[in-house]
């Protein structure tokens, strides 16, 4: 790999994956729009090209003389409020880079999905990329785009587009500026979680995310690697965080239902305004729907060591703390 395009390179997978890139000597160039937030770019000896998912033609011209072309910023819905608005403008972009990829004819087109795609797996064994969900998970808006996205790619593919696909699990790291998937860290550590609905969730540092996808683009065609990192019941993982950073874990516990109810109400209270929920309905999906997930193949076949969690924990909230959003360690 000579020269690659990240598309997302402002996002949080994104910035890693251009350390992580850079680091092994490879050009890059990244995708921006008027409204990227380029902070973290300013740094980083990149080429800024504008184009979008909804261009085409710019997205031809920003892979053009790129050998890899890395999707790591895909739609990602705000609220989960409408399954058909979601998939109206997440399914065009992803299909968009695709036709551009197969129209320039690009060596490799590495996908980030998300463990969120995968079905149950049998009983005896975690969840891994054989796991595929034969249908739309419908109740579900963040898993039911991220399905039908991912569905796109795999029609390219098999149109000759030789794209490798990552499904990663709850991000945390450094450069999140968005508070992500570490928001849980923020929202026990300043109490602002008023209550939780138990299940498995899948945390995995975005150092080893980046890395993987680097790895990912010299392997063959046609492969998926899931992330999960670590598997954990989220009420042992706000535990965790709070005796390691202070803070408190919310007393009020919800069922499945309750908590879907809940979560949906106040995202549909918060739209008009768009402003941030407690605890999202996108999470709630995640976490009753979790299961153990499989690295296996990702550390075989592409040479991955996972980062333990309680180290990806403290990079994460040292992080957040360098945005002052929660106290320094002690």
């Amino acid at each position: 790999m000579k020269r690659a395009l990240v598309i997302g390179g402002t996002g949080f997978i994104g910035v890693n994956l251009i350390d992580a890139l850079l680091s092994e000597g490879v050009s890059v160039r990244v995708t921006t729009r008027p409204s990227s937030a380029t902070l973290l770019l300013r740094k980083r000896a990149v080429e800024r090209v504008p184009a979008s998912l909804e261009e085409p033609e710019a997205l031809c011209r920003a892979m053009d003389g790129c050998d890899t072309v890395f999707v790591a910023g895909g739609y990602y819905p705000r609220y989960s409020l409408s399954l058909e608005a979601a998939l109206a403008e997440g399914v065009p972009g992803v299909k968009n880079a695709c036709d551009a990829a197969l129209a320039v004819g690009v060596e490799r087109f590495v996908y980030t999905s998300t463990i969120a795609t995968l079905g149950p797996a049998p009983a005896g064994r975690p969840a891994d990329e054989r796991d595929v969900l034969p249908e739309m998970p419908a109740d579900s808006v963040y898993r039911g785009v991220k399905w039908a996205m991912e569905q796109e790619v795999e029609a390219a593919r098999a149109r000759g587009l030789p794209v490798v696909s990552l499904l990663p699990g709850g991000c945390i790291g450094p450069n999140d500026l968005r508070v992500g998937s570490g928001a849980f860290i923020v929202g026990v550590v300043k109490g602002l979680l008023p209550w939780l609905v138990n299940g498995t969730v899948n945390i995995v540092d975005v150092v080893d995310v980046a890395r993987a996808h680097v790895r990912a683009a010299a392997a063959e065609p046609g492969a998926r690697f899931c992330l999960g990192g670590h598997d954990i019941e989220i009420k042992r993982l706000l535990e965790r965080v709070a005796s390691r950073y202070g803070g408190r874990v919310p007393s009020v516990e919800l069922d499945a239902r309750a908590a879907r109810e809940r979560a949906e109400a106040d995202e549909r209270a918060a739209a008009p305004k768009r402003e941030r929920v407690p605890v999202p309905r996108e999470m709630v999906d995640l976490i009753t729907s979790g299961q153990p997930v499989s690295n296996l193949r990702a550390e075989r076949e592409l040479g991955i060591t996972f980062t333990p969690l309680d180290e990806a924990l403290d990079r994460a909230h040292d992080w957040f703390a360098k945005l002052k959003l929660v106290p320094p360690r002690q």
